[in-house]
Order: C-alpha cells, then structure tokens, then sequence
C-alpha cells in the first residue's frame, strides 16, 4: 500500500511541475504575445522574467534561475545567439528556445550551433510556441544540439 502511494505521489508531483520561463524579445507585440500563449495554454507555466533587452535577460536569468529562456534570435547589442552563448555558460540547465520571423532553416542550424536548445518560428507561434517548450523540457542534453562542423576528417 505504502508503494502505490509513493507511486501515485511521485506521478502527481510529474505532473503539477510548473515550467519557469524568461521571455525576451525587443519587440513588445511579440513580448505579449508569448505571455498571451503561456498565460492562456493548459500547461503550468509561469513567466518570472519578461525583457526587451538581452543585457537585462542575462541579468533575470542568474536572479530568477528559469527553467526556459525564449529569446529573439535578432535583437541589438546582445542578440540571441551570443544571450544564447552566455546563459549557457553560467547556466548549462536552463533550456533555450530561440525564435525568428526569418524562415531558412539555416537559422535554425545557427540557433542549434549556438547551443540553443530549440527554435520556433515567428510566423507560427500561436501552434508551435507550447510543442517546443514541452520537447526541449523532455529532450535529454546529449541530443538536444547539432554537433558544430568540424574542419578535419573523423580519425
């Protein structure tokens, strides 16, 4: 008896895990909108960080420790790539997922080589924005990245 509690404990706590989440992006109708997304999907989410700057979401991101970053891949000074670059070099758990209205897959090689642990486009966020955070929450870290190409042949 005391065995299918822990069970049934343990499949609770699974499943009221709240995802923490930063969100960044120099363009304030896409800084609501995500908050619109997280706010009203049936996922616990909840955004303890909101920016349009990269030099402040590096600064949340040590203060506040999120779960997620959803960071523009373009923005001035600090854009997503090196933001991207920096969280993970302080902070190697928190998951990243970069978003762009640009629609080349190349941006999104670029986003996985930065050490970006996903990408959704802009123009489909409404229906991939919630798919994405789920799958880079689950994804183990030994496949989340495409490795970077390398200059001299396999030994």
């Amino acid at each position: 008896m005391h065995t299918l509690l822990a069970i049934l404990e343990t499949e609770t706590q699974r499943v009221e895990r709240v995802t923490t989440v930063v969100v960044v992006d120099d363009d304030p109708d896409y800084l609501w909108l995500v908050r619109f997304i997280l706010e009203s999907g049936p996922d616990k989410t909840v955004i303890v960080g909101e920016t349009a700057s990269g030099e402040e979401a590096l600064a949340l991101v040590l203060q506040k420790r999120p779960d997620v970053v959803i960071a523009d891949l373009m923005m001035p000074r600090l854009n997503g790539l090196e933001l991207t670059r920096r969280i993970k070099q302080e902070r190697p758990q928190t998951k990243i997922l970069l978003m762009s209205a640009y629609t080349e897959d190349t941006y999104r090689r670029i986003a996985s080589v930065s050490g970006a642990d996903g990408f959704v486009n802009k123009n489909l966020i409404q229906t991939g924005l919630l798919p994405a955070i789920r799958e880079i929450m689950v994804r183990p870290p030994s496949i989340l990245h495409e490795p970077p190409p390398s200059s001299s042949p396999p030994v």
